[in-house]
């Protein structure tokens, strides 16, 4: 009996051995032992960080690892582990090689900002699952959550430092330490010294976590860092706008000396990719159409030249009749008006795009408008099975004020347009009112129309909508462009509408008020016949000599007197000798002496000599932005461009020779 209850009382002590040993043992079998705070902080946050200790302590309890499965879970979800150096020394030595052609300060930036991008994504992920799984609400809990779980991670522990304000404002920003990281020290076990910070990762990671928790965008700069000889590794976080600005507060209280911190923003790397990415398919786009551009000038310079060459070489070596000789004459000017058009409608285009394009407001009848487009319409179709007609209601037959010569211009292109693509049918040129103070104007055809994929680009520089050749005279693709932004400079809009093989309409608005008869008229009427001269003293200067004979048999024709030189030095001398030049025709680019120089000579020739001063006229092929300027600057009364017609040349003459 003694033995047995000896027995007994033996087991029990076992028994109570083996449930000691059991819980030893269950105590020794987890991987996270703290043997304090993970996180520092100022006092009046302990409590804060207390209460996320337990939470992610009670989070990475529930540890499972299973090498015959290859898992390794907490708290039912799958980790993995990853050597430090992996993702830090090893990772960016080598793409600094992968991309030593950028040179070694940029490939290391590279290096960083690939790191930044992809742990700032975890970083989101990860608050974003423990905050679901650990049921937390509160902002400050959730952030609070951060430091522990990164410390519990691997990365480093965390010290925040007193001059933080984590407020979920804009005016967020923390100071924090990152003692033990595991980037530097990697780079330390590597034992080399980096000239610029290395933990990517960690900013990466707790802006993307402190991002997730607060809602706002954040992003985080290491300004000392231990890889690079600093006794910590210290980061600034705060939203991307105002970093700068944080960075200037506290780097010099924390750098060896004053550096230029990178700022990293998530996928910014990306977005810049994007942004290359965009900027060569348009300079590609841009480069397509110019060539397109550049091919369709060539076309429609070659083709009136051609004509014009080869009318003349038939007048040279042939005597013919005068109606024939007519008739090839009429050929010639109408591909030299073809040629003044395109090189006018290039040169309107560049003073509109660079807002130089005055508008000059005067009287306009609509009724006499609409007939003059009639005029014209009529004469292109008169070999065609297209008829046209124009629709103005009884109470817009009345004259309004507004630019008629940009209007006109506008009008003539559409017609033209609708003129070019109409083999048959009609085309309608219309005016209704829109509202007390509103226009529209329409042309419609009933030609091939528009495919609907064509209906956006239309309007845009150097595009067609039919690019094919079984479509005649197609021109360079300007025309809609320059009519597009003549009607929004006269404070309207433009649209079409079209259906392939029915037809087209294109409309605009046109703000409009009604002329007063008591406003002047600010342009001269034109006149059937130019203006002759009485003999006047006409100084011709242009170094072509094709040019200068062609103006000087125009000015004798007209009744003038006319002297001649090639330049600005010989024109200087025949002035300073001869008293009775009334005007200068003055060219700009020139040998010897310029037209500007030439000019600003005779200005204080005049002014030295009191001599009156007499009207200087630029007459030009120069015809780019700010030349007209610069004319006027030098003493010029007029600039013209050439081409310039027999009449507007003499018109122009004759305002400053009217005696």
């Amino acid at each position: 009996m003694g033995d047995s209850n000896t027995l007994h009382k033996r087991i029990q002590e076992l028994e109570a051995k083996v449930r000691e040993l059991e819980g030893q043992l269950q105590e020794k079998s987890s991987v996270f032992s703290a043997n304090g705070p993970t996180v520092s902080v100022e006092p009046q946050f302990q409590s804060i960080f207390q209460k996320a200790e337990e939470t992610v302590k009670a989070f990475f309890s529930h540890f499972h690892a299973d090498p015959t499965a290859a898992t390794i879970e907490i708290a039912g979800q799958r980790y993995v582990l990853v050597r430090g150096s992996s993702l830090s020394y090893d990772f960016l030595r080598t793409i600094a090689n992968l991309y030593a052609d950028r040179g070694q300060h940029e490939a290391f930036l590279i290096g960083k900002q690939l790191l930044f991008d992809v742990a700032h994504v975890i970083g989101k992920k990860d608050a974003h699952n423990f905050h679901t799984h650990m049921g937390l609400e509160d902002p400050i809990s959730k952030l609070a959550a951060g430091p522990v779980h990164f410390a519990y991670t691997g990365w480093a522990s965390v010290d925040i430092l007193p001059q933080s304000d984590p407020s979920p404002t804009d005016d967020y920003v923390i100071v924090y330490h990152h003692p033990y990281s595991f980037e530097a020290d990697s780079w330390q076990a590597a034992g080399i010294r980096s000239d610029l910070p290395v933990c990517s990762m960690n900013a990466g990671y707790s802006s993307g976590w402190c991002e997730e928790s607060f809602g706002l965008e954040l992003t985080s700069v290491e300004i000392k860092c231990r890889a690079c000889g600093d006794d910590t590794c210290t980061f600034v976080m705060a939203p991307p706008h105002r970093i700068q600005e944080h960075l200037q507060r506290f780097a010099p209280d924390f750098s060896r000396h004053q550096v230029h911190f990178e700022i990293p923003t998530f996928f910014d790397r990306k977005r810049v990719e994007e942004e290359r990415e965009a900027a060569r398919n348009k300079a590609e786009e841009s480069d397509k159409a110019k060539t397109q551009f550049l091919a369709k000038m060539s076309h429609e310079i070659r083709t009136p030249l051609h004509a014009i060459l080869g009318y003349v070489d038939i007048m040279l070596s042939h005597n013919k009749s005068r109606e024939e000789q007519k008739e090839y004459l009429t050929v010639i000017q109408e591909s030299g008006e073809l040629l003044q058009q395109l090189l006018s409608d290039i040169l309107d285009l560049s003073k509109i795009e660079a807002g130089e394009l005055p508008l000059q407001y005067q009287r306009c009848s609509l009724t006499d408008l609409f007939q003059k487009m009639q005029s014209m319409a009529q004469g292109l179709l008169s070999s065609c099975d297209v008829t046209f007609d124009y629709q103005i209601p009884e109470q817009l037959q009345v004259s309004i004020r507004t630019d008629t010569r940009r209007l006109q211009q506008i009008l003539n292109n559409l017609l033209g347009n609708a003129i070019k693509y109409t083999q048959e049918g009609s085309i309608t040129l219309s005016v209704a009112m829109q509202s007390s103070n509103t226009l529209v104007f329409s042309v419609r055809d009933t030609g091939i129309g528009i495919p609907t994929e064509a209906h956006n680009t239309v309007f845009q520089m150097f595009t067609q909508a039919h690019e094919t050749t079984q479509v005649l005279n197609t021109g360079v693709g300007l025309g809609l462009t320059i009519t597009k932004r003549l009607v929004e400079l006269l404070g309207g809009e433009i649209w079409l509408e079209s259906v392939e093989h029915v037809g087209t309409t294109f409309s605009f608005t046109h703000p409009f008020t009604l002329w007063q008869d008591e406003e002047a008229q600010p342009l001269q009427q034109e006149q059937d016949t130019p203006p002759q001269g009485n003999g006047q003293h006409i100084l011709v200067v242009d170094d072509n000599a094709i040019n200068l004979r062609l103006t000087t048999l125009t000015l004798k024709q007209a009744g003038y007197q006319v002297s001649q030189a090639q330049h600005g030095a010989e024109a200087l001398t025949l002035f300073h000798s001869d008293h009775s030049i009334a005007l200068v025709l003055m060219d700009m680019q020139m040998p010897v002496l310029d037209g500007l120089e030439a000019t600003k000579a005779i200005r204080q020739l005049e002014d030295s000599s009191s001599r009156p001063p007499t009207p200087v006229i630029a007459l030009t092929a120069h015809a780019l932005q700010g030349e007209l300027e610069r004319s006027l600057k030098a003493g010029c009364n007029l600039y013209l461009t050439k081409p310039i017609s027999r009449s507007d040349l003499l018109q122009a003459i004759h305002q400053y020779l009217i005696h």
